[in-house]
């Protein structure tokens, strides 16, 4: 299928790389299917974008937490997650939403509300963790100067 971006352009998807969000996200609740997209000629590799389908104007910047923050230890409730589907551990995918800045020091991500991708079903939430001292709002260049200690 083929669709329009604001930030991408048109771009032709497979059926089968299509995450469904049954409760869309938290500031976007009618957008329901998106698709990562990697820049394969990126010299990092630990981010990526989370491009909606529903809206081409929607697309949120997705750090893969562990890449860049080894110490990451979100507490995700099993509840939470069973409706991704049958879950084993090898299937999930992690990430946090980030805010890019004019600059690396201007740059937050939320370490509270992991974007949890079940990649054998397609199936995503946002969940919100229990870890206390994880915000919405965290500098992201002092995560990744701590690896992840916050």
């Amino acid at each position: 299928m083929e669709f329009t971006t604001k930030h991408f352009g048109t771009l032709e998807v497979n059926e089968d790389e299509v995450i469904t969000f049954d409760l869309g996200l938290p500031g976007f609740p009618e957008d329901k299917k998106f698709i990562i997209i990697i820049d394969e000629n990126a010299e990092n590799k630990f981010y990526c974008w989370l491009q909606s389908m529903d809206n081409g104007d929607v697309s949120l910047v997705l750090i893969d937490s562990f890449a860049v923050m080894p110490e990451y230890d979100p507490l995700i409730n099993e509840e939470e997650i069973a409706e991704l589907g049958d879950i084993d551990i090898s299937d999930l995918l992690v990430f946090n939403v980030a805010v890019i800045g004019s600059n690396m020091a201007d740059s937050t991500i939320n370490l509270k509300a992991p974007v949890v991708i079940n990649n054998r079903t397609k199936k995503g939430k946002q969940i919100v963790v229990n870890n206390e001292n994880y915000s919405i709002r965290h500098n992201l260049e002092e995560c990744i100067k701590n690896e992840g200690k916050v």
